[in-house]
């Protein structure tokens, strides 16, 4: 069966729809809708429906709150939520009565969720990088976020504010990691994996621990996954962006961060 191409339309923005969201606190937000959406675009729910027919399922969902309703429904977390008490600030679950609070904040004090009602912990036996420093890549990379931007940047680096605080790439070291390379605070450096190569500025840094250094993976101009291995941990999957060997030297100058494979 064709699908038109424009059942995918749903480019629609946060205040051009009414939904539901959930944080890592466990609060359950309402989003309000502001604007209609533009042109022939429309709504997740609407167009996920439009496939899950196609496919022949039978949806018949007419609102963002009747779906709501239905992960109620399933969802003992989310036990006497709706979208009349939510509120303008949502509402933590679990919560017994969201009428009059706003949710158990501490989920557990005494007693775990548990037969025991005790915490089990589990040994994990622990591995090694698949790669780690040598002679020719004596430091460890890590990578990952800066609190002003988001991801790539696309849309925290269009924001004046946010680019004013964190405009450019730059690779954190210990200091005496810097003094050892002859590279100072705002200098450019080359940093080089395997893989890759990028240059950026430094930041001088004790946040660092000696034979460490810190890229964020923010600034396309300086992919730090240019440098990053695709090796991943055999269980969980996750590949290992977090840690890997690089080689640092001084440019011996200055200018703008840059990029290239190895």
């Amino acid at each position: 069966m064709a699908i038109r191409p424009n059942v995918y339309a749903s480019s629609t923005t946060g205040v051009k729809k009414s939904a539901v969201t959930t944080t890592a606190d466990r609060r359950v937000q309402l989003g309000r809708k502001v604007l209609d959406p533009p042109g022939q675009a429309r709504v997740d729910w609407e167009v996920v429906q439009d496939i899950a027919n196609r496919l022949g399922l039978g949806w018949s969902y007419t609102s963002a709150r009747k779906i709501f309703d239905e992960i109620v429904a399933v969802t003992p977390s989310y036990t006497n939520l709706s979208y009349d008490n939510l509120g303008l600030t949502g509402k933590l679950y679990p919560n017994p009565d969201p009428e009059h609070s706003d949710g158990i904040v501490v989920m557990f004090d005494e007693r775990f969720n548990t037969d025991d009602g005790l915490a089990h912990l589990v040994p994990a036996e622990w591995l090694p990088a698949k790669e780690l420093p040598d002679e020719q890549y004596p430091v460890v990379l890590n990578t990952g976020r800066l609190l002003e931007h988001w991801h790539t940047g696309s849309m925290t680096r269009r924001s004046y504010a946010l680019d004013t605080i964190a405009p450019r790439a730059e690779v954190y070291l210990n200091p005496a990691d810097a003094a050892g390379l002859g590279i100072t605070d705002g200098s450019m450096a080359r940093v080089s994996s395997r893989r890759g190569t990028i240059v950026l500025a430094v930041r001088v840094s004790h946040r660092e621990a000696r034979g460490n250094c810190f890229i964020p993976f923010h600034f396309r101009e300086a992919a730090a996954n240019l440098l990053t291995t695709d090796e991943i941990d055999p269980v969980g999957k996750i590949p290992e962006f977090k840690f890997c060997a690089v080689h640092i030297e001084a440019t011996g100058a200055t200018g703008a961060p840059g990029q290239g494979r190895a």
